[in-house]
């Protein structure tokens, strides 16, 4: 009969045959708490979405009137149909319209340039030397924006 020696190494007297004890059952069960702790803050960030897009939104919806407006003043003959804004531009002919969930801006009834997108309903309503902008988005969000054209001085001063 052939017996093998086996030798210990001084690295196994750390380690021992006498199983998992309480107080390491505690310990990894406080390490195993201590990460599942993190779970629920992980949800928020991914909640909170939402409120960056409607954010975006509203940045977008005031990047699109500052362009609308400058594009109105610069332009003359505001007129509205069939809810399209139209305008004469350096002798182009400018549309503004609902197109899908986005407003697209048209030139001489050509192209398609998105000028603000993500929208539920918009209106455009003529006013006195101008044009009123209602857009509701899809967060349900409502704005509204009056842009005048430019007035001649004149016209201010009686003859």
């Amino acid at each position: 009969m052939k017996t093998c020696l086996v030798t210990k190494s001084k690295y196994t007297k750390a380690f021992n045959n006498k199983g998992f004890t309480i107080v390491e059952m505690i310990i990894s069960f406080s390490a195993f708490l201590f990460i599942v702790s993190f779970i629920p803050l992980s949800f928020r960030f991914l909640y909170q979405d939402g409120f960056v897009e409607e954010r975006l939104q509203r940045m977008e919806w005031e990047v699109f009137i500052g362009q609308a407006k400058k594009e109105i003043r610069m332009g003359e003959g505001i007129n509205v149909e069939n809810n399209q804004l139209t305008f004469v531009k350096n002798g182009q002919s400018i549309i503004y319209e609902k197109y899908g969930s986005n407003i697209r801006r048209r030139v001489d009834v050509k192209g398609h340039e998105i000028m603000l997108q993500n929208i539920k309903a918009v209106t455009f309503e003529p006013i006195a030397n101008g044009v009123r902008i209602s857009v509701q988005d899809r967060f349900d969000q409502s704005e509204s924006q009056v842009i005048r054209t430019m007035v001649l001085e004149e016209s201010f001063y009686a003859p």
